[in-house]
């Protein structure tokens, strides 16, 4: 097969195609797997800030109750 006028044969293409396609495989799946992490770290860091709101929340309503007695 000529490529840009060199005659390259067809197999060692192959093989070049499927190393990169590899190496492209196994970069997606890095980056898949570190996107899930940070997944599960953005769902923890909601959970602590839901918390945290209901907690501010209670302390507003415990105030009101009590400017509300005096």
């Amino acid at each position: 097969m000529l490529v840009f006028g060199i005659d390259i044969p067809l197999v060692e293409m192959i093989l070049v195609f499927a190393i990169i396609m590899f190496i492209l495989l196994v970069e997606a799946i890095v980056v898949i797997v570190l996107l899930m992490g940070q997944i599960n770290k953005t769902k923890s860091l909601v959970g602590l800030v839901e918390r945290i709101s209901r907690t501010i929340l209670q302390i507003k309503e415990a105030e009101m109750h009590r400017v509300k007695r005096k």
